[in-house]
């Protein structure tokens, strides 16, 4: 199983912060634009992808709200 590059947590945590800017809570992935999404899944294709950016998403989220 391979994981999330730095790129693509790079633009993940791009995309929350900017949406938490305009007032918008992000719990998965599905919220992300497919266009957006699948520009992120190109840096590096693999099967678990969408898996393991919700559990990214998810630990990031909490990790700035309860540090």
């Amino acid at each position: 199983m391979r994981n999330l590059i730095k790129k693509q947590k790079k633009a993940i945590k791009e995309w929350i912060d900017d949406c938490e800017k305009n007032g918008i809570d992000i719990y998965t992935i599905d919220q992300m634009s497919e266009e957006f999404a699948n520009k992120i899944l190109a840096m590096n294709d693999h099967e678990t992808f969408w898996q393991n950016a919700d559990r990214f998403i998810s630990d990031y989220v909490l990790e700035k709200k309860y540090g």
